[in-house]
């Protein structure tokens, strides 16, 4: 138990990351006070998460099938969670100042690529660290953590350092002290918590075991005489991850434009939705381990579409907070369960590979959903119309995955 606590507390670490740094706070003060203003900045931190996400895409499988071959992926984990932390700090000096603009953002590309990458060898032992008969408690433990943490990241870095005139360690507002000094928060609370991961529960790589792995491996992976398993599943997980995608990154976009949300709003849906993800991921881990991981995905693929519909048809801000609530009672348990059958699918020497291909069918079509949901809000002239390209993507995984056998 110690083991997969532990494993899970690298998730409640890493969560600071992209609640902070990625998705609120750090990429709020970039857009508004670094940027010439807030439409470009939008427009370059946009392109500078989608260039690393797309560099993530094609480098992620080849550093797994090295990783794999030279048995070296604990030392990938813990060189990439690192760095990750390392770069993440140098954003202290990214001052409010277009002329930082560059620097700005050669940092975050640089952190956020370490980050995706740390997490491809993360993903990959889940099966190290559990049974078999044990993966979906523990995957979804670890989500249901992360959730959590992310959530208390946000309070800590609201209630010390934004939503207070009695600033700690002498900071002040000229420049943005105070901004800036949550991303040395964000790296020492990253840091602290991954360590009971990174250097006590996963031991140093043995060489003893050097796995003679083919340059044609990758291809069999996905195709042998026919499309795998394997490959018919990551086709499925990139469009509804690319659904999901959408959801998440145009969902606040949505709830300014259609529900005349406010920023304090928006920061307590974001609290809800994280507290009801914590709730799916942590439950639909034990409900994984007794009907399958696919049946979770499929029920929560169909609660996360019905949900998603009514979203369309409301009219009241009310009602949109309860059903985006219930959104997020479903998305956790997607998340957690396809990487329990990655793991499943992939035997241990190949899980390296394995999760690299995982990371690529997450990052390559990325930016589909909310290509999809902009162009038809812009053709349409109507942001439900728009978001309802989202719930398409959804449903699409949902067909693919239904038609796929050899999944439990």
């Amino acid at each position: 138990m110690k083991k997969i606590f532990n494993f899970a507390l690298y998730d409640f670490a890493n969560s600071a990351f992209t609640t902070i740094i990625i998705t609120f706070i750090f990429a709020t003060y970039f857009a508004k006070q670094i940027a010439p203003n807030p439409v470009m900045g939008q427009s370059y931190w946009g392109w500078t998460i989608g260039i690393t996400g797309f560099l993530v895409a094609i480098i992620g499988p080849i550093v797994g099938s090295f990783a794999d071959r030279k048995n070296r992926i604990v030392f990938f984990v813990r060189c990439f969670s690192l760095l990750c932390i390392l770069f993440t700090a140098l954003l202290w000096f990214a001052k409010p100042s277009q002329s930082y603009l560059l620097y700005t953002l050669i940092i975050v590309g640089i952190a956020n690529l370490f980050y995706e990458l740390s997490l491809i060898f993360y993903n990959s032992l889940l099966k190290d660290i559990t049974k078999n008969e044990n993966l979906g408690k523990s995957s979804g433990f670890g989500f249901a953590l992360g959730y959590v943490g992310g959530i208390i990241i946000l309070l800590i870095s609201i209630k010390l350092f934004i939503d207070t005139d009695n600033l700690p360690f002498g900071l002040t507002k000229e420049e943005s002290e105070n901004i800036r000094a949550i991303t040395l928060l964000v790296s020492i609370w990253f840091l602290i918590f991954s360590i009971p991961f990174l250097f006590f529960v996963i031991k140093k790589d043995k060489s003893k075991k050097n796995y003679s792995v083919k340059s044609d491996n990758l291809k069999k992976l996905l195709w042998h005489k026919k499309i795998t398993v394997l490959g018919k599943f990551l086709i499925a997980r990139m469009l509804y991850a690319d659904g999901l995608n959408a959801i998440i990154v145009m969902g606040g976009i949505f709830a300014v434009g259609v529900f005349n949300l406010e920023i304090k709003d928006l920061l307590k849906l974001s609290i809800i939705m994280n507290v009801t993800a914590f709730i799916g991921a942590f439950i639909g881990g034990f409900i994984n381990d007794r009907y399958g991981s696919k049946n979770v995905i499929i029920f929560s693929l169909i609660g996360l579409i019905l949900s998603s519909i009514a979203i369309l048809f409301t009219f009241k801000s009310s009602t949109f907070f309860y059903l985006a609530a219930i959104n997020g009672l479903f998305i956790g348990p997607i998340q957690s369960a396809s990487r329990v059958v990655i793991t499943s699918l992939l035997k241990k020497n190949n899980q390296g590979k394995g999760f690299g291909l995982f990371a690529t069918s997450g990052k390559l079509t990325s930016f589909l959903g909310p290509l999809l949901v902009s162009t038809v809000t812009f053709l349409t002239s109507s942001q439900r119309v728009g978001f309802s390209a989202a719930i398409i993507l959804l449903l699409l995984g949902l067909i693919i995955l239904l038609n796929i056998k050899k999944i439990n």
